[in-house]
Order: structure tokens, then C-alpha cells, then sequence
């Protein structure tokens, strides 16, 4: 009987073993297949949680431009255009100097515009179009070629005005959401016109300029019969004349740009150009 016992303790023990070895196989496999499962769950969330962040990030950033356009903050957001239209003003200083160096005589004009423009912006950078009409008013003035002889002494005046298509380009250096510095170029065109007068003259005792009545009257010297400019003549236009039809405009600029609110925007304006220096200011509302 123990051998019999000892038998079957025999040979139930592989099988025994045989089931446990299978047992621990089958659980290791329940315990891979759970922890790949794990794994892979957590992958899925954090990919979920990456695409929520990223959404959220764009969500942001549109909050963050509708914040500040709808609580009117200065603050300009880069890759975006801004459009303003407004109104400028400018004084244009043509000096002495500047008539000097084609004519004898002359004297230094002021010279008040203003007009309205449009601006686009966008990166700190901008253009300025802007339609606006000059006055080149000047009372009468002695005048004379540099290569004329003395008898050649004129009154001239002027009642000419311009009107002027021109374009700003600017570029920024921000100090401030408020503040900027600006620098660049206007370039453009102006049409002519209104009289520009001259008279005949000659030289009082006292040494100042007076028109001639007429002909020879009363300065035979001086009224000469070389030209009809007497009484108010009138300067005809181009080539009939020496008026000009087109004046051109070109500058190089500078000045302070101050935007309080994103509604408005003021501007400091200096410069040099053909016509002399100018300084002027503008204001303008965005759309």
C-alpha cells in the first residue's frame, strides 16, 4: 500500500507540476496584457491632453487679440493690418536760400496745407496716402535770372496752389504699446494751379523794387520794351510759360507716433524736401 501511495504521489506530481507551471504561464500573460493595456491608456490621454493644450493654446491667443481690440488697447499684434483714416495739417518753410540758388532776389515763404489720408499698417511698418492742397501764396517779391542783366528786375507774386497725391512710407521703432518713432520717404505729385503775376520794375532812390506804370514809365532803364510784363501780366502755364503744370514731391521724414487707444492715433511730422522743410501733425481714427 505505501508503494502504491508512493506511486501515485509519483506520478500525480508532474502533472501537478505541470498545471502549476501552466498556472504561473497564464497569469504572466493576464499581468503582460494588463500593464500594455495601462500603457496604452496613458498614451491615449496624453495624446489627448496634447491635442486639448494645443486647442487651448489657439483658443488663447484668439482670446487674448479679442481682448485687446474689444477693450481698446494700443497694442498692435503682429501679422495683422490695421487700417485709419484721418486728416493732416502741415507748414512747408521755403527758404531764401533755397530760391537763391536759381534767382537773384526772393524771399523766404510759409506755406499752410492740410488735407485727409488714409493709412495702412501692419509689422510697424506703413503707408500714408493722403490728398491735400498747398497754398504758395507770396506777396510781390523782386526777382531776376542770375545770368539777366540789372534792367531785368520783376515783381513777382503768387496766388498758385497745389494739390497734392502723395504717399508716406514709414517704418516704426516701437518705445512703447503708445509710443513710436517714425523714419522714411513721401513720394508724389502735385497739380498747379492760380495766377502767378509779374511786373516790370525798377529801383527807387531808397533802394527798394516798385512796378513800372508801362513802357519806358517811368524808368527808361529800367521799363524796357523787351517783354509785355506790365500791369498784373499773368505767367502762362508750361510751355507757354515758365509756370509749371506738375509739381513733383519727394521727402525724407521723421517724427513721433502716439497711439492712446486703438480708435486713434496722433502723429508728429518733420521733414526736407524739394519744396524746403515742413512740419505738420496729423490725426486719424481706425477702422
Amino acid at each position: 500500500m505505501g508503494l502504491t501511495v508512493l506511486g501515485a504521489s509519483l506520478i500525480a506530481h508532474p502533472a501537478w507540476s505541470q498545471d502549476e507551471t501552466e498556472g504561473g504561464e497564464s497569469q504572466d500573460v493576464s499581468e503582460s496584457g494588463s500593464q500594455a493595456d495601462s500603457e496604452a491608456e496613458e498614451a491615449s490621454d496624453e495624446d489627448t491632453a496634447g491635442s486639448r493644450k494645443s486647442e487651448g493654446g489657439g483658443s488663447d491667443e484668439e482670446a487674448l487679440v479679442a481682448d485687446i481690440e474689444r477693450g481698446g488697447s494700443p497694442v498692435e499684434v503682429e501679422g495683422q493690418t490695421y487700417l485709419f483714416v484721418g486728416a493732416r495739417y502741415r507748414f512747408i518753410l521755403v527758404p531764401q536760400f533755397i530760391m537763391g540758388m536759381f534767382a537773384d532776389g526772393g524771399t523766404t515763404v510759409g506755406v499752410h496745407s492740410g488735407g485727409a489720408e488714409f493709412v495702412v499698417r501692419r509689422n510697424n511698418f506703413e503707408y500714408d496716402f493722403a490728398l491735400w492742397l498747398a497754398g504758395y501764396s507770396m506777396d510781390p517779391t523782386p526777382f531776376k535770372a542770375k545770368t539777366d542783366a540789372e534792367d531785368a528786375w520783376e515783381l513777382v507774386e503768387s496766388r498758385m496752389k497745389v494739390l497734392y497725391l502723395t504717399a508716406d512710407f514709414l517704418w516704426s521703432q516701437v518705445l512703447s504699446p503708445e509710443f513710436a518713432i517714425n523714419y522714411g520717404m513721401g513720394a508724389g505729385f502735385g497739380l498747379v494751379f492760380g495766377p502767378l503775376y509779374r511786373n516790370q520794375a525798377y529801383r527807387t532812390p531808397d533802394g527798394s523794387y516798385a512796378p513800372c506804370i508801362d513802357q519806358l514809365n517811368p524808368s527808361p532803364f529800367y521799363c524796357g520794351q523787351d517783354n509785355d510784363h506790365y500791369n498784373n501780366y499773368e505767367e502762362p502755364a508750361w510751355t507757354k510759360g515758365s509756370k509749371p503744370v506738375v509739381f513733383p514731391w519727394l521727402a525724407l521724414q521723421t517724427g513721433v507716433r502716439y497711439k492712446p487707444h486703438r480708435n486713434f492715433v496722433a502723429r508728429f511730422d518733420a521733414g526736407f524736401g524739394l519744396s524746403g522743410f515742413f512740419f505738420g501733425v496729423g490725426a486719424d481714427y481706425g477702422l
